[in-house]
């Protein structure tokens, strides 16, 4: 026999609340799931607080918010039974997790370093196709100073034969 304690505690659990909505709303486990898009079993487990059977026990507020949509209740009172059920903790597969919402720069420090050496890449880069231009314009200019006398000598040369025949 059960003592009105846990009888409060039983009511008060999202996974009650749940059932009992969707029981007064004539409404199949089936149902629930299929408007819910979920496998069938979801439901199940959720209704009996057996959080630690979903697949990701840290989502079971994401479930429970969205079950309690389905079955316009009040998301916030079913949120705050699953914190009074848990203690905001979800036994997960090793152990203990509290549930936490994930920093937002966890993932930005791979992107910072990634476009760091793209950056430092394309400065290499630049920096060798500098120098190897510098390089030709070097080796081209030196070419063209080599040629310039010999065309002067041959421009002096063919002045000079001309004159002789001139003359």
């Amino acid at each position: 026999m059960e003592s009105a304690g846990q009888l409060d505690f039983v009511a008060l659990s999202p996974g009650a609340l749940l059932r009992s909505a969707r029981e007064a709303q004539e409404m199949s486990d089936t149902e629930a799931a299929e408007r819910l898009n979920w496998l069938p079993r979801y439901v199940a487990m959720i209704e009996r607080d057996d959080y630690q059977a979903l697949r990701s026990p840290a989502f079971a507020r994401g479930y429970i918010r969205a079950y309690g949509k389905l079955l316009q209740l009040d998301e916030e009172e079913l949120i705050s039974a699953f914190e009074v059920l848990t203690g905001g903790v979800v036994e997960g597969g090793k152990g203990k997790r509290v549930i936490t919402e994930p920093l937002q720069l966890q993932r930005t420090g791979v992107g910072i370093v990634v476009g760091l050496l793209v950056l430092a890449l394309l400065v290499a880069g630049l920096w060798w196709w500098q120098t190897g231009q510098g390089e030709a314009a070097t080796s081209d200019t030196a070419e063209i100073q080599q040629a310039l006398p010999v065309q002067s000598s041959s421009s002096g040369a063919i002045e000079a034969l001309a004159r002789d025949l001139e003359g």
